[in-house]
C-alpha cells in the first residue's frame, strides 16, 4: 500500500478513508438492486401541506423529540444548495416560533453531514437561532459520526437512526394501542415506511398493508385524510414507482379527499404541457399561487378583508406572490401584512 501511495502521491490516511468506505458501502454498488423509485419525485408544497394538516396541534414526540405544539409545516428548499429530488425537507414550526428543520436522508454519510451543516445556516437566515436540525437516517447504512467540529465551532444535529427500528413490530404496537382507544401514536404511522432496512417486495407489501390500514381508519373517521397522503410521501423512495402508483389509484377512489383533487390538477397540468398549453399552465400556476397566499393570510391572520383579497388577485408576478407568502407566515397582524403588500405592489416613481 505504501508503494501505491508514494507512486500516486496519495497520503496514507486518505487512502485508508477510501478503503474503509469501499468495505462499508461497496456491496451497494456491486449488488444488483431492484428499482426503488429514485427516479420519481413529489411536490414539496403539497407534501408540506399534508404534513401540516397531519401534525397541526401535535408534537414530534412520536420520533422521540420533545417539542411544543406544532403550528404549521412549511417546505424548505434553498435555491443556492443543490439537493436530490424525492426526499422530505420541511420545517415544523411551534406555536412559540421555534423551528425544527427535518430532513430524511438515505444511507447517511459523513459527506451528507457537511452538506447539512452548510444548509443549516440557510435555514437559520429565516428562523435565526430558533432552529434545530433533525436528520431522519433511513436506508441500509448510517454513519456513526454525529458532530462536525472545526476551529470555528461544532455542528451537532439530532440524528435519528431509523434503520434500527422495527417497522412491523411498531405497527403492531400502534394497532394494539388503537384497539384500546389510544390514538396518541397515530402520527407515527407517517414515518413507519422509513423504519428498518427492508426493501423490495417485502417492503412494498408492508407499505401497502400500512396505507390500506390507514384508509380503513379514514373511512371510520378516525384518521385525517392528509395523514394517508403524508405516509405515501414518506414511502416515495422506499418502494418502486409501480407500487406507488398502485397505492395512489386506491387512494383516488376516496373521491372526497381534497388532496386527490390537487393531485388530479397536477396530472392535468402535466397533460397540458404535453399538448403545448404553456400559457394556460402559467395562468393556472399564478391563480393557484394567489389562492395559496389568501389561504395563508386566513390561516395566520384571520379573515381577509375584501380590499386585500382584490389586490392579491391582481398580482401576476410569481416571485412577488412567493415573497408575500413568506410575509403572510411571518407577520403577526393584518396591518403589518398590509404594509408589506403596499411595499411589494407600489409602482415605481415616474
Amino acid at each position: 500500500m505504501s508503494e501505491i501511495c508514494e507512486e500516486h502521491h496519495i497520503r496514507t490516511e486518505v487512502f485508508r478513508t477510501w478503503e474503509n468506505a469501499l468495505f462499508e458501502n461497496g456491496d451497494l454498488a456491486l449488488r444488483q438492486m431492484p428499482p426503488d423509485g429514485l427516479n420519481y419525485s413529489h411536490n414539496y408544497d403539497l407534501a408540506a401541506t399534508w404534513l401540516s394538516e397531519a401534525f397541526r396541534g401535535q408534537t414530534l414526540g412520536v420520533l422521540g423529540i420533545e417539542t411544543g405544539e406544532i403550528r404549521r409545516v412549511t417546505a424548505f428548499k434553498p435555491t443556492e444548495i443543490s439537493v436530490s429530488a424525492g426526499v422530505v425537507d420541511v420545517i415544523f414550526e411551534e406555536v412559540t416560533g421555534k423551528a425544527w428543520h427535518l430532513e430524511e436522508q438515505r444511507n447517511l454519510t459523513n459527506s451528507d453531514l457537511y452538506r447539512f451543516a452548510s444548509q443549516h445556516f440557510s435555514v437559520a437566515r429565516e428562523w435565526q437561532d430558533r432552529v434545530t436540525d433533525i436528520i431522519l437516517a433511513s436506508g441500509r447504512n448510517c454513519t456513526k459520526k454525529r458532530k462536525i467540529r472545526t476551529e470555528s465551532g461544532i455542528y451537532a444535529p439530532t440524528v435519528i437512526d431509523l434503520t434500527k427500528r422495527d417497522a412491523p413490530k411498531r405497527f403492531k404496537d400502534i394497532r394494539e394501542a388503537l384497539a384500546r382507544g389510544d390514538l396518541s401514536a397515530l402520527p407515527e404511522l407517517v414515518f413507519l415506511p422509513l423504519y428498518g432496512r427492508e426493501r423490495g417486495e417485502r417492503q412494498a407489501g408492508f407499505v401497502k398493508e400500512l396505507v390500506r390500514f390507514e384508509i380503513g381508519l379514514y373511512k371510520q373517521e378516525r384518521l385525517p385524510a392528509q395523514l394517508i397522503a403524508a405516509t405515501l410521501i414518506m414511502a416515495n423512495r422506499q418502494i418502486s414507482e409501480s407500487d406507488f402508483q398502485e397505492l395512489w389509484e386506491e387512494v383516488k377512489m376516496l373521491k372526497i379527499l381534497e388532496f386527490a383533487h390537487k393531485k388530479g390538477r397536477e396530472e392535468g397540468i402535466v397533460e397540458g404541457e404535453r399538448r403545448g398549453e404553456k400559457r394556460g399552465e402559467r395562468r393556472g400556476r399564478i391563480e393557484a399561487a394567489r389562492e395559496l397566499l389568501i389561504e395563508a393570510i386566513e390561516e395566520s391572520l384571520g379573515i381577509v378583508p375584501a380590499d386585500i383579497r382584490d389586490r392579491v388577485m391582481t398580482i401576476s408576478r410569481p416571485d412577488m406572490l412567493k415573497s408575500l407568502l413568506r410575509q403572510a407566515v411571518r407577520c403577526t397582524t393584518l396591518e403589518e401584512f398590509e404594509r408589506m403588500l403596499e411595499l411589494a405592489t407600489r409602482k415605481p416613481a415616474a
